[in-house]
């Protein structure tokens, strides 16, 4: 971010990611892939316009895209946010913050902006079978976000027992290694075939 480098990494990150969703869709996998925003780069002026644009020339969908952002990063200029968010939402990009509750938390913005989906930060959810506390404060989250009609990944889900844990507490989606470690395009593809969850069908 400071060299200025991120704005065209994050655009060259998001035109692969969207064409690789178009292959899977033309595949028949109904998938959606996130893309994480940095600061710098959310703080664009014509970044609707070049999200736009870009689905345009790759020929997808907005439903195909998912925006993350952190908390920091919208708190920095809520309103300039806000006005972000309502575009993107208005184009139907679904909208997830990313990371909630390790930056400045605010209720009033969860209550005010148009937002798709929270995602609980893994230094809560890495103990949450063995701390209480984390568990207290993923299960608040979960009823929180449920309550406000969105829909809650936890990240940094790493063994069977926080994952049983989530399903009772009603999390609705996970991300982590128990699930599956990075791996290629190659490697995902097979895994989509022989998974258990029928991922994208």
């Amino acid at each position: 971010e400071r060299t200025g480098l991120i704005n065209p990494i994050t655009d060259w990150v998001m035109g692969e990611a969207l064409r690789q969703c178009r292959a899977w869709r033309a595949a028949g996998l109904r998938l959606r892939v996130a893309v994480n925003m940095a600061g710098r780069s959310f703080q664009q002026p014509d970044l609707v316009d070049k999200i736009l644009d870009l689905l345009l020339s790759v020929g997808t969908l907005p439903e195909c895209l998912e925006i993350e952002i952190t908390e920091n990063v919208l708190m920095a200029d809520i309103e300039h946010g806000a006005q972000i968010l309502r575009r993107l939402n208005d184009a139907g990009i679904t909208i997830t913050i990313d990371d909630y509750g390790t930056g400045h938390s605010s209720l009033a913005y969860l209550k005010k902006l148009p937002l798709h989906t929270l995602k609980i930060d893994k230094s809560f959810v890495l103990d949450m079978a063995r701390d209480e506390n984390d568990a207290v404060i993923v299960r608040s989250t979960v009823d929180l976000a449920h309550n406000l009609g969105y829909r809650v990944v936890a990240e940094g889900v790493e063994d069977e027992e926080t994952l049983e844990l989530l399903g009772v507490l009603g999390c609705d989606s996970i991300q982590g290694y128990f699930l599956r470690e990075p791996e290629n395009i190659s490697k995902i593809n097979q895994w989509f075939k022989e998974c258990p969850w029928a991922v994208g069908r």
